[in-house]
Formats: C-alpha cells, sequence, structure tokens
C-alpha cells in the first residue's frame, strides 16, 4: 500500500505543502522565450512557462504540440536554437549537459519504465544512489543514512513488501512505481513524469495519481500526461500547449471550457477527435492508436 503520511503532512499545510518565505510565489524553473526547430520547423515557438517551488503542474495539449520536446530540452536532451530555462533561481539548464541533470536536482521518469530487470527493488534503488552521491559512487558502498532513506522510499512507493525481488518480476505498474522511487531516492527538487498512468489498469492509475499527490510539496512535479480522466481526478493547475506555445493555463474546469483549446484539439485531422471527446470526458466508440507527441 501507498503510505499517504507525506500527503496527510502536505495537507495539513496546504494543497502545495509549506515552503519557505524566499521560495513564496517563486518559480522553480523558468522557461524563457524558448525556440527550438529542427530542419527548419519550428517545435517550440519564443515559449514561455515556469513552474513554482512545491507546485504539481499537468502539461497537456494534442499531438504534435511540443510537450516532450520541452521536456527533452530541458533534461538536456536537446539543445535549444534560443532563449534559456533558469532552473532554480541560478542554472541555465540549456548549457548543461543531460548527465549533469541528476547532481542539479532534476529527475526524468520516461513513459516506458526503465529498472534493472536483473537486480532487486532494493537494489535498483542502491544504483540509482550511485548517480546522485559522489561518495557513493565512488566507493561502492551505502553509508547508514542511505540505506534509511532507501527504506523510506520504498515505503512511499508501496513497495516495502517487494523490495527483495527481482524487479523484472514485478507488475506494470509496480515497475512504474519503482522507477519513481529510482528518482525520489535521489532527493530531486524537479521530478518530470511523461505519462506515467500509460498502460496501467484504473487501479494502478488511481494509485499513481495519490502517490503523486503524496510526493508534492517537497518538491515540483511536471506532468505530461494524455490521459484525461486522470488529469480531471488529480490536477489542480493546467498548462496545453499547442503549435509550440502556451495556449492555456489555469484549472482544469476552465482550461477544457476554453474555445481555443477545444478548437486545437478538434483541429482538423481525424486523428485529433478521440482527445478531444477525452478532453471533455465523452468516449468514442472506437479509438485510433495513439500517436507520438513532437
Amino acid at each position: 500500500m501507498i503510505s499517504n503520511r507525506p500527503q496527510q503532512a502536505a495537507a495539513a499545510s496546504g494543497a502545495n505543502g509549506s515552503r519557505p518565505a524566499s521560495e513564496a510565489n517563486k518559480p522553480i524553473l523558468s522557461v524563457e522565450s524558448l525556440t527550438v526547430s529542427f530542419d527548419g520547423f519550428t517545435v517550440l515557438d519564443e515559449l514561455d512557462f515556469s513552474i513554482g517551488y512545491g507546485e504539481m503542474r499537468f502539461l497537456i495539449g494534442p499531438n504534435g504540440a511540443g510537450k516532450t520536446t520541452l521536456i527533452d530540452v530541458i533534461t538536456g536532451k536537446s539543445k535549444p536554437t534560443r532563449g534559456r530555462i533558469v532552473f532554480d533561481g541560478t542554472t541555465d539548464l540549456s548549457r548543461r549537459q543531460e548527465h549533469h541533470m541528476v547532481r542539479l536536482g532534476v529527475g526524468r521518469k520516461f513513459q516506458t519504465p526503465s529498472v534493472y530487470s536483473s537486480l532487486t527493488v532494493y537494489q535498483n534503488l542502491e544504483v540509482m544512489l550511485g548517480f546522485r552521491s559522489r561518495i557513493t559512487g565512488l566507493l561502492g558502498k551505502l553509508r547508514r543514512n542511505d540505506g534509511d532513506r532507501i527504506v523510506d522510499t520504498l515505503e512511499q512507493v508501496g513497495l516495502s513488501h517487494r523490495s527483495k525481488d527481482v524487479a523484472g518480476g514485478l507488475s506494470h505498474g509496480e515497475k512504474q512505481w519503482l522507477e519513481i522511487g529510482m528518482l525520489l531516492v535521489q532527493e530531486p527538487k524537479l521530478l518530470l513524469l511523461d505519462e506515467p498512468v500509460a498502460g496501467m489498469t484504473r487501479r494502478e492509475r488511481d494509485r499513481t495519481g495519490e502517490l503523486l499527490q503524496s510526493i508534492g510539496g517537497d518538491r515540483s512535479i511536471l506532468v505530461v500526461e494524455h490521459d484525461m480522466d486522470f488529469v480531471r481526478q488529480f490536477a489542480q493547475t493546467v498548462t496545453v500547449l499547442h503549435l509550440g506555445k502556451v495556449l492555456s493555463e489555469g484549472a482544469m474546469e476552465d482550461v477544457q471550457q476554453d474555445p481555443e483549446v477545444i478548437r486545437a484539439y478538434l483541429g482538423n485531422s481525424r486523428t485529433q477527435r478521440p482527445e478531444a471527446a477525452r478532453l471533455n470526458g465523452r468516449r468514442e466508440a472506437e479509438d485510433p492508436a495513439p500517436v507520438a507527441d513532437g
């Protein structure tokens, strides 16, 4: 069972948890005039976007809106044509390499879970501590507080009872939770999650939403998601991307009624119709396979 103790603490101090006065209303991530072009095609177009300390933000938009590209640039996988990304007030991520992100405090989870299948659940978290800590990485052994951190993280993601099991034997949902735990054990300031509930059962999806709520407050979380039922259930603030720009931003109930958002999801393509239906909580009889985001 996923622990709800962090969630209770966050609820007692507000929806996003209590933050130091110096961080109140300040962005942990500020994207400024970000442009990304590939072979003359502009994917992100002078994009301005920010997320605050301790905030969980959902990023949605029709296929090709630029959601995954934005995550790629934040994490150093792709480089911008121009613009910058200011992290934690001082660091320009657009000038950093991908392998620097963990120690800067940025963690990314891809849609497909990436775990070490031949290692135990506990050992997976052990390995990730090596990436975060210079001492652990160099000496190849855990300090006492590192072991405590692993135990606490396994409890938080609801996998304490599977700690000695080989990760390859976990269910799809459990692998997703393990990968989230592998990020949490590195104590990130910002988590970037790309479609964390893809392929999950309804029960697994609900547990994942509860997990994200429970780990919020102490860190910022940016969730890219296509599952509109999940977004409606767990999102407080939603940002809609379209054609590489912010089209709308606010509470989900307001965003899904925005005429510009409805128009963007409907588009002129047959492949956008199921997304438009899901945007407002409707299902079509036949949904074509989703198209990968650009």
